[in-house]
């Protein structure tokens, strides 16, 4: 592209400029230039490229540009190669991905992407990469995918188009619908050319880990270009790095491998091994050149990973353990974590610890390090390798350490600290002293769930309640007393304090003056804490009684509300005449139930996400056994169950949202409209949201297998708390439908599941199925009552279940000619039924989309197309069949949308009245969600 004179005068007027100032008036005076301009009707196309380059080097500079977008579109459709250049890289830049003029721009990019220049094809892939749409990636994921699958496309045509896909992929995994053409991209991973294997291998990575099984076919393909570079060493020389051939395609080929099981087939199996071990062997040997050392170490890593998830050679593991000891005291840093990071991974699944224990000194030291990502993987992998015989030392190292670790790392010491220390005492008095120490060294670094749970732990433990009540006196004695550790104390003594009252430095007086000597110098919530314990002093000893009544009154007064109302209701339970009123209150905690901790599902929850996912956590074998077996659970009944991002805090209960008699809010009313969506969209599809609400969340799968078929529900919790006592039913209400239709569907629990857990924490998910069995037909979908406790208070939500005679169906294939006869046939014949209904579908104004929409839902309802059967192509002709016990039902579907006036007509006959009914008002239902 020829230089512009012009750009080149301006970006040199900006270079002069010696103040931000004067470089402001240049940038305005151009900017006010420009307008004028594109005002002018005769302006070409070379001075429209130079004016649309100075609004992007403007808008680089950091100056907000609101106008050339339409300038920058005409650019894009220009036929000439610059132009469209620019307007391309102006796109990007300049127009938001909300713009209406994107729009535009996706008629421009389908047209280069069909282009015979493949020149203009790269410049559409890479804007849709540069500025991905949700619309873009609907319009055109096919047309990209075939630019990757057709063999007329090149080579740097194809691996554009795979990266484009990705970038797609992982911005809308949706709209992609991947599902349906993952497995066709496999086969390129066995292309001639490195760099297309190497783009759809990204692609493959990315799409094994939403449909593995879709995708079970890309290990054999990678085992087997895998033995081609490192055994048969087939590759050519312009991949040769240092030596190395196409390390970044063997490191892409190793990571995708840990998506996967190991492989089934002995030849396959036999070929992984002796590629890990020929990885291993040639690493014995340090590379002099320090390129070829990264390289070939990326790989060993990503090998060693590889034999670590696949679990089957244990000998590896322990030869692995020996290389990686070796890399831990390497000089190079990035080696350092690499091997850190690595042997934590083998900690995950190695049957012994031994062969990790060797370098415990070494991992300590490594806590000392000074690069701070070094010092996290070495807590890291002193967490997974800490067992019964090494909590002591490595608890007492990682205390020792708190004092000194950096305040972004203090945080995560801490609740593994906390983790191991509960996890692993064999002793009462250790675990109170460590924690109580904890909370004193790190109580500023981290949340109140470490303070609950020593409380939890000591109220479940009744050997422990002594020794802690001891200790907590002594916190408070002490001239330095950190709030969290006032905390614990206070709550203990209040429970426990009579357990310590006989010793002659323990009495209650004295308990009651530790309290109040630090009681002044701590936060809010603290002294609220403290309250409520004095409170139980008045009921564990009365010789003290006027004393915590003085306390009480003076916080009568107090400025804060949530004080005052303690001390004035703690004041009003003390002076009452009852007798047996404050021990009834005051009663002692019961011991809290047996759940997961708190503090593990926080530490979970600060693991990053990165565009890879990770196959194992840090945590030792045990945690990632439950780990591993809670992901395969997940995809027992189908691969991708329905996950939803939990937040928000819950305001008030959840409102039924199929009833519509109650007196509902704007918010609430805008819920039941979502809600109504949600069950019409599964009216045709098997997995999806049924309910979102400001509590939890319900999710759906469904599998059919006509008569029967299994439907899971899937609650989450998107509240700031714990749920408790939650209960799931599914019924046919009686007094909503007659006496025979609430036998038609038996919805019953499904047998060999877990247990509802007790509680759900925030931001976790559970689930729950039901068998569905269809006996004869029916009109009435099952109700699915769950409740709940939260925050105290309880909640009954009830939904209907999508689950109707309609999901019984098959789709049946026949003749044009066979169609009609029986549509004849069953609109002459007394026996059954059809049911006609004329709807308003505004969405037809979209043309083809809509009509693809249509077809879609037509085949998710359970019917088969009957191609070329109506003259007028955008009409739907369809069968199916509906199977009960009772019998099988034929069912035949026409529908007739009408473009121009934005209306559609529905017939449905069939040999049973009521199954053309409820079909029906099925798609009466999804064309209105529309």
């Amino acid at each position: 592209m020829a230089p512009m004179k012009g750009l080149t005068v301006f970006v040199a007027d900006l270079r002069k400029c010696r103040s931000h100032e004067e470089e402001e008036r240049r940038v305005n005076k151009e900017l006010a230039n420009i307008r004028v301009k594109f005002k002018e009707h005769s302006l070409n196309s070379y001075n429209r490229k130079k004016y649309v380059c100075k609004l992007m080097y403007m808008s680089l500079l950091g100056y907000d540009v609101n106008f050339g977008h339409k300038e920058a579109v005409e650019l894009a459709n220009s036929a000439k190669y610059s132009e469209k250049q620019i307007g391309y890289l102006a796109v990007s830049l300049l127009i938001n991905e909300d713009s209406g003029f994107m729009r535009s721009v996706l008629v421009s990019l389908r047209r280069d992407i069909h282009d015979t220049n493949e020149f203009n094809v790269c410049l559409a892939l890479c804007a849709i990469t540069n500025v991905p749409t949700r619309e873009i990636a609907e319009a055109l994921t096919e047309d990209i995918l075939m630019q990757l699958l057709s063999p007329a496309s090149s080579i740097f045509v194809k691996k554009k188009a795979s990266l484009c896909l990705l970038r797609l992929f992982r911005r809308f995994p949706e709209q992609t619908r991947a599902r349906t053409w993952a497995a066709r991209v496999i086969p390129y991973m066995g292309h001639r050319d490195i760099g297309v294997t190497l783009s759809v291998t990204s692609l493959a990575t990315a799409l094994a880990q939403q449909f593995p099984e879709e995708m079970r076919k890309a290990a054999s393909f990678a085992i087997r270009r895998l033995k081609s570079l490192v055994i048969d060493r087939e590759f050519s020389v312009d991949y040769v790095y240092y030596k190395v051939p196409a390390p970044w395609l063997q490191i892409k080929l190793l990571r995708l491998l840990q998506y996967f099981a190991a492989p089934s087939s002995p030849e396959l199996r036999s070929q992984l091994l002796s590629i890990l071990r020929h990885i291993i062997d040639v690493s014995q040997d340090v590379p002099r050149e320090l390129q070829q050392m990264n390289a070939q170490y990326s790989i060993l890593f990503e090998a060693i990973n590889l034999g670590i998830h696949l679990d089957i050679d244990q000998g590896l593991m322990h030869e692995s353990a020996m290389l990686l000891g070796r890399f831990i005291t390497s000089r190079e840093t990035n080696v350092r974590y690499l091997g850190l990071e690595t042997m934590s991974h083998l900690a995950a699944y190695i049957d012994s610890l031994a062969p990790l224990k060797r370098y415990q000194g070494v991992i300590i030291q490594s806590l000392r390090d000074r690069d701070v990502s070094v010092r996290r993987r070495a807590l890291d992998l002193l967490y997974s390798m800490c067992d019964v015989d090494s909590a002591k030392p490595i608890v007492s190292e990682l205390l020792r350490h708190m004092a000194t670790a950096d305040l972004a790392l203090r945080e995560e010491m801490a609740l593994k600290v906390a983790i191991l220390t509960e996890k692993y005492a064999t002793e009462y008095s250790w675990y109170v002293d460590v924690m109580m120490r904890l909370v004193s060294l790190a109580g500023d670094h981290m949340g109140d769930e470490v303070w609950h749970r020593i409380v939890q732990v000591i109220l479940g433990n009744e050997e422990l309640q002594l020794y802690a009540c001891k200790i907590s006196l002594q916190t408070l004695k002490a001239p330095v007393c950190h709030e969290s550790a006032f905390k614990v104390s206070a709550y203990v003594l209040g429970e426990f304090g009579h357990l310590i009252a006989n010793a002659s430095d323990s009495a209650p007086i004295d308990q009651l003056k530790a309290l109040q000597s630090k009681m002044s110098a701590t936060s809010l919530p603290a002294r609220a804490v403290a309250l409520t314990t004095i409170a139980k002093f008045i009921n564990l000893f009365p010789e003290i009684k006027n004393l915590c009544l003085r306390v009480l009154d003076r916080y009568r007064n107090a400025l804060d509300a949530e004080l005052q109302q303690r001390a004035c209701e703690y004041y009003a339970l003390a002076t009452v005449e009852s007798q047996d009123l404050l021990p009834t209150v005051f009663e002692e905690m019961p011991p809290f139930p047996e759940r997961q901790s708190a503090l593990m599902s926080r530490l979970l929850k600060q693991e990053g996400n990165t565009e890879d996912q990770r196959t194992w956590i840090p945590g030792g074998r045990d945690i990632n056994r439950k780990h591993r077996a809670q992901n395969s659970s997940q995809q027992d009944l189908q691969e991708d169950a329905p996950e939803s991002s939990f937040s928000g805090a819950p305001k008030e209960s959840e409102q039924a949202a199929t009833d519509p008699a109650a007196a509902l809010t704007p918010e609430e009313q805008e819920r039941i409209a979502k809600s109504r969506k949600h069950y019409a969209r599964l009216l045709w599809e098997n997995d999806g949201i049924l309910y979102d609400g400001d509590e939890i969340q319900v999710g759906l799968m469904a599998q059919y297998k006509p008569p029967a078929g299994r439907v899971g529900v899937f609650l989450g919790n998107k509240s700031a708390a714990a749920i408790y006592e939650i209960s799931v039913h599914a019924f046919v209400k009686q007094s909503e439908t007659k006496s025979a239709d609430c036998s038609a569907l038996e919805v019953q629990l499904s047998s060999n599941q877990s247990p509802l857990p007790e509680s759900l924490m925030p931001m976790a998910q559970t689930r729950i199925y039901f068998d569905v069995k269809c006996k004869h037909m029916s009109s009435t979908p099952p109700t699915l009552r769950i409740s709940y406790t939260l925050a105290g208070a309880p909640s009954v939500l009830e939904l209907q279940l999508p689950v109707t005679a309609a999901h019984f169906m098959d789709p049946v294939t026949i003749t044009v000619n066979d169609f009609f006869a029986r549509w004849k046939q069953l609109g002459e014949a007394a026996v059954g039924g059809e049911s006609q209904a004329v709807l308003k579908t505004p969405f037809l104004s979209s043309g083809t989309e809509a009509i693809q929409w249509l077809r879609s839902v037509v085949g998710g309802m359970g019917f088969a197309l009957i191609q070329g059967a109506d003259p007028v192509p955008d009409n739907l002709v369809a069968v199916g069949i509906a199977t009960t016990e009772d019998g099988r039902f034929g069912c035949l579907l026409r529908v007739e949308p009408k473009v121009s006036h934005r209306m559609t007509r529905v017939t449905i006959r069939a040999t049973n009245e009521t199954l053309a009914k409820v079909v029906a008002t099925n798609i009466g239902m999804v064309f209105a969600s529309r």
